[in-house]
């Protein structure tokens, strides 16, 4: 594994594309945790206006990382995208600064981080370019290994966080995100080095036109990994309550409970980088989805805290899956396309988080943190089923979607 990861070192941008992922994790993660708790108690908003304001803004988010996506294969200028959409977050962050009435600061966010958002898939994008020119064929290793450096900065994000709240307030946090942006945008203009240009060939510009909801062969995929990330965030947002009301444990566990599974993710990430030289992508992602299966299961089934702390690797194989696999499985359908591809999982991801937060909320609701599983694991059933149904998709790339792209 150290003479693969060597190898990723010497690929050209690839090195800065792994150090902007780790700022990436950590900008967001330093006020993630405490943006409810702010708005809630600086701005004065219910959790329900809260988590309004959450969904317009990933869903314009959504609807520009779709515009971008298609154009950064076939022309734009992906670098200059990168940096633009970071100083956009920057300027989204800072808004928090100066920005006191909600209403006002709902306007400014919902523009500015939908303006930001396509930089995470891009930069995903980038570093499959970066692969591909190389001429290396460990794809999802690379993916795996820049993803864990995203979960990395997410570890190590929130204790920063907490000494800057500590010390300078939710100014301090907001600065703090700020400021990473900023670095991320400077790494990225003045270090990245440019790629060739590519010339828009004629199968380029026919690919261009390619749809979600005509493709079966990329419908399956991006439903699978949606539904996935619905359970995965529904366990997210009730397994703390579920720990404390049902299993009667304390702030303690939850938090063990939350650092077992984070430790445990990035190797298993790199661990998956690894087999997938050896198994195709839907095989992997099926393997995560029987996981999840069995951790739903257990989760249903315990009445100890010694469950779920064991629980918590097969959790971390889930979430490893759907996390670091899951952008390979959607890019190795669309080689030609990587900003296209790696956007379809960046809203796949969104709009699992987006329906886990609201289903997990209301089935926790009216059926109890328990039975609320039952929703998680039939959600992960369901997705082994069209797993099974797009069994002769192997992902490189399959057949049916060959003869396609080249007929159009």
């Amino acid at each position: 594994m150290l003479k693969r990861i060597q190898n990723l070192f010497i690929i050209p941008n690839y090195p800065l594309f792994m150090i902007c992922m780790l700022l990436q994790g950590m900008a967001i993660s330093i006020s993630a945790p405490f943006l409810a708790v702010y708005f809630t108690t600086t701005l004065g908003v219910s959790v329900g206006t809260f988590g309004v304001f959450t969904a317009v803004t990933l869903i314009c988010g959504i609807w520009i990382s779709s515009l971008i996506a298609k154009r950064s294969d076939t022309g734009l200028d992906r670098k200059q995208i990168l940096v633009i959409c970071t100083l956009f977050n920057a300027i989204a962050f800072a808004g928090y600064l100066v920005i006191q009435n909600f209403y006002v600061l709902f306007v400014y966010m919902t523009v500015f981080t939908a303006m930001g958002a396509p930089g995470m898939p891009q930069l995903f994008a980038s570093a499959r370019e970066a692969v591909d020119r190389s001429q290396s064929a460990d794809h999802a290793f690379a993916n795996s290994t820049l993803r864990s450096m995203f979960s990395l900065g997410f570890i190590t994000g929130p204790l920063l966080g907490s000494f800057l709240i500590a010390h300078t307030g939710f100014k301090g946090i907001f600065a703090g995100t700020t400021a990473i942006f900023i670095m991320i945008a400077i790494l990225l203009f003045c270090f990245i080095q440019q790629s060739p240009a590519r010339l828009k060939s004629k199968d380029q510009l026919s690919l261009h036109h390619i749809t979600l909801h005509k493709n079966i062969e990329i419908l399956i995929p991006f439903s699978v990994l949606a539904l996935l990330y619905t359970s995965h965030w529904m366990n997210n947002l009730n397994i703390s309550l579920f720990i404390i009301h049902n299993l009667k444990g304390d702030t303690s566990d939850v938090a063990l409970v939350s650092s077992i599974c984070a430790i445990l993710e990035i190797p298993l990430m790199l661990m998956l980088g690894v087999l997938a030289a050896k198994y195709s992508n839907r095989l992997l992602v099926f393997s995560g989805a029987l996981t999840g299966v069995i951790y739903y299961l257990l989760v249903l089934m315990s009445t100890e805290m010694w469950q779920l702390f064991v629980g918590q690797l097969l959790l971390a194989f889930f979430v490893a899956v759907i996390s670091a696999i899951g952008i390979s499985y959607m890019q190795d359908l669309l080689p030609s396309l990587p900003g296209y591809a790696s956007t379809l999982y960046s809203n796949a991801t969104t709009i699992g988080r987006l329906a886990g937060s609201l289903m997990g909320g209301l089935t926790a609701q009216w059926m109890g943190y328990r039975n609320s599983y039952w929703v998680c694991l039939a959600l992960v059933v369901c997705c082994l089923g069209l797993l099974a149904i797009s069994k002769k998709l192997e992902f490189g790339q399959s057949d049916v979607l060959q003869e396609r792209n080249h007929s159009l």
